[in-house]
């Protein structure tokens, strides 16, 4: 796989969006003291939106993006400044900057009046710090975007920085780091920058944590807070911020609101910081440098310094590289490294550098017999290299990818606002305003010696490679600073150099073919309707399939989506059942991969999971050679003949995966236990290794044949296909299988869940299972009742909502409980829930404690709030379930969603949005107190306790109280959980809504 910024080629149209196109509404603005850009903004041919670039008089340069269909508004800001900025005695400071910069202004000097003004308007924010930028973004109901913007201008112009709130947010930013410290992603990036050169600022540590925003500096009399000021005051200028706002109201107004509400923000004239290209000198360089994982992970990744091409984006010379290297197709690296049983997976792009500097890396994803010949490996890679370099730079190679880029382009469909105005506002810095939207995409001539001059950087004599191992004995290693990662480096060998220095052309490998799934006709079937159907048809009805179909009448794209439950039984009847079916679709993937990789190349991807009720298989992208891909993946399935080495190699990956499910965060455990305590039927990963290490290639390739010899079909065809086309995709499902059908009781089963008894309270305690994490976790779920009660599904939706923002900012912001805090909804067949997740340095049983005190406070503010806050929320809640569909996609995934379910209730969010303004408030505290309110006698309560075998933290009073509490049940590590909750009652299983007749096509 290749990873690089897409890109897209010549002939793309120029949209509207420049100044010529805004009309009489700027023009009324002349004289202002702005400027606007008087170009034309290239976008997508289906992108109506009016874009307009604009400079402030404080050099903030901004992009306001007017579509009047939109019913969500969104503002972003990107300052062009993060860690790497950090001073030498403060790392994670720009990091930190990010936290506390929220917390307060001079105009809205409440701490969460920000989130709780978006909460009220169906709204949220987030923000991130990389190594160069600073990125603040949020959404908010398109009626609201004028309040949100001021709010948010406002941290930019007069932040507090609040003395009260720093020691809260150090611990916020400390608890951050420690929920990665058992990433082996967060681990490898810091170990990777701690190995560069120690001179270069990209050795930095960026996230920061308590001893280095606050006993580092404390030990050297340094004041923090002054030092935080001062930051700002250096780096958060005008001149380096840009600005992206979109709304529903018109260009003139917008651009109003921008320089209205940005222009205060004070331009210091602040450089842009540009770092030198010598993060990996001759003295980092020559390396082998081995880690040891937390995860059964084996890696082999390869780094070359890299020069900084974002200002070569017109013509991408560095996606010729990284689309040879990163092929999967017959010839390519990864295709013989797999045929030998060496590798799994390979990546390859330039990584994320910084302005001024960059690399390109290769990453192989080994088995445990390409370890053993990584060296073996490296060398393959090499003469993947020369072959490159011996080969003419072709053309052809190169129109290939900037065709497809330009059809990604052309066709690219919207996302959600917050999204793209985060996009945008980061864009800016790197592109030419006519460009921001298309820079990433259009490639607009070929430059063969760009090419060249990128090749030129991969040389045998100025690499680095890193291999990582769970095996490696790590006597006498040291540990990393920040993670505690056991490393040691040393020379690469002498007899590897060699090597290198002297290849010899490898006759397995060569370039590429031509791809031939490159779609060719766009032609789009316009349907002109009043309204868009809320939902597809029946089209064909049968014993063996129930396809459903809609043509698309939104989007008018030439895309497609196509999906297919394969149900059978014996798909999940038993552990052995259910591992032998997740290796066969395993098994067939990797066989298929050579061909599917070039469809994947050309917009068009298939998935194949298993599943509880038998094998999802589903197709996405450009539909004029979806047929094509369907028809391969099909005769595959039918035909497959597993290879020895391929089974060992694909077991092996699948034992990997379900062995680090241990090593997965404690809030991952907690969720996955109150699954088990609940879900009808759900295999253990311990149950599947068990069953893993009994099964022979010979098992597979017997199974398989049995697996699909009963099978009922349910598809749903949803885009630019028309019916007799979706048909035919049923017909090659059913003759490439060649099926018996199921009896009707087998067709449309669900996953039941077990409820608990009303009034009962169970508690499962857990320790963490990788013993080396400082986090507990707890799932505290209160179940409440059926998902098809209207009157259950809206009042818990509506609390949910009211809840969401002062449940953050009591058990996070104020209490400091752990980064991670959620509140929401658990859905299962049958049962809606409440649930809060909280991952934590905290007992789990004192968080609990915590939980129960915060919902004693929230049935006080419930009872108090104003009844205008309380249709703000209700219209809030309108607003997310009334939500208008940004792409073909995300239509597909809803229905989908509801036919895969069974209930079919496609109108749900309508119908439930014309419910909520019925609800009384007194209604809603009823509801809450019946279900919710720790005082009610009747609330189903399950909680999940995973405790850290790592801190030594102890329950305290509060948790005892908790574990103590009368009518607890504890569930310990020696009850049998199928056994435990078999006692329970099962939900009703999952119905149509509506007699099946309802939805037949004509």
């Amino acid at each position: 796989m290749s990873f690089i910024g897409t890109g897209v080629g010549v002939g793309v149209g120029v949209g509207a969006g420049g100044a010529a196109d805004l009309g009489v509404g700027v023009a009324k603005l002349a004289g202002a003291p702005w400027t606007l850009f008087p170009g034309a903004v290239r976008k997508p041919d289906n992108d109506e939106r009016t874009y307009a670039v604009l400079t402030l008089p404080n050099r903030l340069q901004a992009v306001v993006v007017s579509d009047p269909t939109t019913d969500k508004a969104s503002a972003a800001l990107d300052v062009h400044v993060g860690h790497l900025c950090d001073p030498a005695d403060v790392a994670g400071l720009a990091h930190f900057c990010e936290h506390l910069l929220f917390m307060g202004t001079e105009k809205y000097p409440v701490e969460n009046a920000y989130s709780q003004f978006l909460s009220e308007h169906g709204g949220y924010s987030n923000a991130f710090t990389s190594a160069e930028d600073t990125n603040y973004y949020f959404e908010v109901a398109a009626d609201h975007l004028e309040g949100a913007m001021d709010r948010f201008a406002q941290f930019f112009i007069s932040p507090l920085f609040s003395e009260s709130c720093t020691e809260r947010e150090l611990n916020a930013v400390d608890s951050e780091h420690k929920k990665n410290l058992q990433s082996d992603d967060w681990r490898n990036y810091q170990l990777f920058k701690d190995l560069c050169n120690p001179s270069h600022p990209y050795n930095k540590f960026g996230t920061g944590n308590l001893e280095t925003l606050k006993d580092i500096p404390l030990s050297k009399d340094l004041d923090l807070r002054r030092i935080l000021l001062d930051f700002h005051d250096q780096y958060y200028s005008a001149n380096i911020m840009k600005v992206a706002v979109i709304g529903k109201e018109p260009i003139s107004q917008l651009i109003d609101w921008v320089v209205s509400k940005f222009s205060p923000i004070k331009d210091k004239d602040t450089p842009v910081p540009v770092f030198s290209n010598d993060a990996l000198t001759a003295a980092e360089l020559g390396k082998e440098i081995r880690i040891k994982p937390v995860k059964e992970s084996r890696m082999l990744s390869i780094t070359f310094p890299f020069p900084d091409t974002r200002e070569q984006y017109k013509t991408q010379p560095a996606q010729y590289l990284s689309h040879l290297l990163g092929h999967e197709g017959h010839g390519s690296v990864l295709s013989l490294l797999k045929k030998k049983g060496w590798a799994q997976g390979l990546y390859a792009g330039p990584s994320t550098g910084a302005r001024g500097f960059d690399f390109f890396n290769v990453s192989v994803e080994l088995t445990v017999s390409g370890l053993e010949h990584f060296e073996e490996v490296l060398v393959i890679l090499f003469q993947y290299i020369a072959l490159i370099k011996q080969s003419p730079i072709e053309e052809w190679i190169f129109h290939e990818y900037q065709t497809m880029n330009e059809i990604s382009f052309r066709f690219k469909e919207k996302s959600s606002p917050a999204t793209y105005m985060s996009h945008l506002a980061g864009n800016m810095h790197n592109y030419e305003a006519q460009d921001i939207v298309s820079g990433p995409y259009l490639i607009e001539k070929f430059d063969r010696a760009a090419i060249q001059a990128c090749l030129d950087f991969l040389r045998a004599d100025a690499f680095r490679y890193t291999l990582v191992a769970p095996s490696f004995d790590t006597t006498g290693w040291k540990q990393g600073p920040h993670y505690g990662t056991p490393y040691t480096v040393q020379n690469i060998s002498a007899s590897l150099l060699e090597k290198l220095a002297h290849i010899q052309p490898h006759p397995e490998l060569h370039i590429p073919k031509a791809n031939t799934f490159i779609p060719e006709d766009f032609s789009v079937h316009r349907i002109d309707v009043a309204k868009p159907a809320t939902h597809p048809l029946i089209i064909q009805e049968t014993p063996l399939i129930r396809m459903w179909y809609k043509r698309d009448d939104t989007f008018f794209v030439p895309k497609a989506h196509a999906f297919f439950m394969l149900s059978t039984p014996l798909a999940y009847d038993s552990p052995m059942s259910c591992v032998l079916t997740r290796l066969y679709t395993d098994l067939l993937k990797d066989a298929l991969n050579e061909f599917s990789y070039y469809a994947s190349l050309a917009g068009l991807e298939y998935r194949l999971d298993n599943a509880v009720d038998g094998m999802e298989l589903s197709i996405h992208g450009y539909n004029d050679k979806m047929h094509i891909l369907l028809e391969t993946i099909v005769a595959k399935m039918k035909s497959f003949v597993v290879e020895a080495s391929q089974f060992e190699r694909i077991k092996e990956q699948l034992l990997k995966q379900y062995v680090n499910f241990d090593m997965e965060s404690p809030h991952s455990h907690a969720i996955f236990y109150v699954t088990l305590m609940t879900q009808q039927r759900l295999f253990t990963n311990a149950q599947k290794i068990d069953a893993l290490s009994r099964i022979t290639i010979e098992d597979v390739q017997a199974f398989f044949p049995r697996l699909m010899a009963r099978l009922h079909v349910e598809a749903l065809v949803h885009g630019n296909v028309a019916r007799e086309r979706a048909i035919e995709y049923g017909a090659i499902i059913l003759r490439g299988f060649g099926s018996s059908e199921l009896p009707e009781s087998e067709r449309y089963g669900s996953m039941r869940t077990h409820m608990v008894p009303q009034g009962a309270s169970i508690i499962m305690t857990r320790n963490v299972p990788n013993a080396e994490n400082l986090n507990s976790a707890i799932e505290y779920c209160l179940q409440i009742g059926d998902a098809a009660d209207q009157d259950i599904r809206t009042h818990l939706g509506l609390l949910a909502q009211i809840g969401v923002e002062p449940a953050f900012d009591q058990l996070r912001t104020k209490e400091q409980l752990g980064y991670m805090v959620f509140s929401g909804i658990r859905a299962q067949t049958g049962l809606l829930s409440y649930r809060f997740i909280i991952q934590s340095e905290r007992d789990p049983a004192f968080l609990e404690s915590r939980i129960d005190a915060f919902l004693l406070k929230f049935e006080e503010t419930l009872e108090t709030m104003p009844d205008e806050t309380y249709a703000k929320h209700q219209a809030a809640y309108v607003t997310i379930l009334l939500e208008k569909l940004k792409k073909l996609g995300q239509e597909t995934k809803l229905y989908w969603g509801h036919i895969n379910h069974h209930y079919y209730d496609f109108e749900q969010s309508q119908n439930d949005a014309e419910k909520i303004p019925s609800i009384t408030k007194d209604s809603l505290i009823a509801f809450f107190r019946k279900y919710i309110a720790p005082s009610s006698t009747v609330r189903r309560h399950l909680r999940v306790h995973m405790r850290s075998q790592k801190n030594g933290m102890t329950t305290g009073p509060e948790g005892e109280a908790v574990l103590n509490a009368p009518g607890v049940v504890l569930v310990g590590e020696d009850t049998d959980i199928a056994e435990f909750k078999a006692k329970f009652e099962l939900s009703s299983p999952a119905k149509p809504v509506k007699p099946i007749e309802t939805w037949l096509a004509v």
